[in-house]
């Protein structure tokens, strides 16, 4: 059954701007909340720690596989501890003396699930009381993107976990956007995907990780909220591929593709069709797959991202930005150095 165009005002709980509820529905009411940010060092926990530092009332500790990329963060005096969702017993230690775990998703379809399994149960060992997780647009038991079914499965599990939950669904980066389908498209004249006539609206990082800390600032406010975290548009991707030929000063067409065709795009630049857990990671650490990729596309195209809600302006007091103004701002920038000093 396919996905529904859904337009929505307001999320399971409605939230509140940043500036306003903080500090007064903190997890531990009259003292500072203790938050645990894991995958600090990646873009969304960067710029997350970047909004909540140096605020009264929060206490931050920043989980990684990697702590010398967050010496920085550590001169400045904030908390640095290694941490693997692969490696369930470095997580007892890294999570420790937190209230609140910020857990963002990892990176690897097929892994996905253990590994957070391993973070919510070390959480229950560290005392946590509260998961805020970075799921994915869409999300339901019938879509047909294999890393939605990995986000679905994991929000089953902190539902029955006995902790507090919040669920961020993250849909696609207005960034990846601009970047990963317009400006190679710029180049060839084509846009080329299998999404079909489905809609998407994409958003920016920056609102992702305003949006963010406003649940962190005031979990207990948004116990059980589940909110799509959208931007201000839905476009089909033939009005995606006009708004970037007008950024870029060029034509661009968008010409719908199957998802054979799609596959062996992929096969000529030598990615693997299917997720073998076994197979190393890219550069930039994530182990890419086209089925995932393709299946991606399809989501789309049987509109299960055809998503708009007001979450972002609700959580946040901003309206989110929109994928016009994140063209222009970030088109110059490669996509994987478009970092939280961005904005």
């Amino acid at each position: 059954m396919n996905g529904q165009r859904t337009q929505t005002a307001s999320g399971s709980q409605e939230g509140s701007a940043f500036e306003q509820s903080h500090p007064s529905g903190s997890a531990r009411t009259g003292t500072s909340t203790k938050i645990v940010i894991s995958g600090a060092s990646g873009d969304l926990g960067r710029r997350v720690t970047k909004q909540l530092q140096g605020h009264a009332g929060i206490d931050l500790t920043l989980v990684t596989r990697t702590p010398q990329r967050l010496a920085e963060r550590q001169a400045e005096g904030l908390a640095v501890r290694r941490g693997d969702y692969s490696e369930p017993d470095s997580l007892d230690a890294a999570f420790a003396g937190g209230d609140v775990l910020f857990l963002i998703s990892g990176l690897n379809l097929g892994r996905r699930i253990p590994e957070h399994r391993h973070a919510i149960a070390a959480a229950k060992t560290a005392g946590i009381r509260h998961i805020v997780y970075t799921s994915v647009g869409g999300v339901q038991p019938n879509n047909p993107a294999l890393s939605a079914k990995d986000h679905l499965q994991t929000e089953l599990d902190l539902r029955e976990s006995g902790l507090a939950f919040t669920f961020l669904r993250n849909h696609l980066y207005a960034e990846i956007v601009s970047n990963i389908w317009i400006a190679p498209a710029a180049l060839t004249g084509r846009l080329e995907l299998a999404t079909g006539d489905g809609s998407l609206s994409p958003v920016g990082k920056a609102d992702i990780a305003r949006s963010a800390a406003a649940v962190l600032s005031d979990v207990n406010r948004h116990e059980g909220a589940v909110y799509d975290i959208t931007g201000p548009e839905l476009l089909t991707v033939a009005q995606i591929a006009q708004i970037g030929s007008e950024v870029y000063g060029v034509p661009i067409t968008y010409a719908p593709v199957s998802q054979e065709e799609r596959l062996a795009f992929f096969d000529s630049t030598g990615m693997p069709r299917t997720y073998d857990p076994t197979m190393p990671p890219s550069a930039d650490g994530h182990m890419w797959a086209s089925d995932e990729l393709v299946s991606a596309d399809v989501s789309q195209a049987e509109d299960y991202q055809a998503i708009l809600t007001h979450h972002v302006n609700q959580l946040t007091g901003r309206a989110p930005e929109s994928l016009r103004s994140v063209m222009e701002r970030v088109r110059a920038v490669p996509y994987d150095l478009i970092g939280a000093t961005a904005q």
